[in-house]
C-alpha cells in the first residue's frame, strides 16, 4: 500500500513538474510556488534514482559477460 501510494506521488510529481516546464504556470501563488518546488524535488530524486538504477543493470550486466 505504501509503496503503490508512494508511486503515485512520483507520478503525480513528475506531471506536475513537467507541466510546469512546458507551460509555465505564471499566475502561480506563494503556496503553490512551494508545492511546485516540493514536487520538482521529487522529480529530481526520482529521475536521479531512475539514472542510477539503469547504469547499475548496465554495469551487472558487464560483469557478467566479462565472466
Amino acid at each position: 500500500m505504501k509503496s503503490n501510494l508512494f508511486n503515485l506521488f512520483i507520478v503525480i510529481s513528475w506531471i506536475v513538474c513537467l507541466g510546469h516546464i512546458i507551460i509555465g504556470f505564471p499566475m502561480d501563488t506563494f503556496i503553490m510556488r512551494a508545492i511546485t518546488g516540493i514536487m520538482s524535488i521529487f522529480f529530481s530524486c526520482s529521475l536521479l534514482f531512475l539514472l542510477i538504477k539503469i547504469l547499475d543493470k548496465k554495469r551487472q550486466k558487464k560483469m557478467v559477460v566479462n565472466e
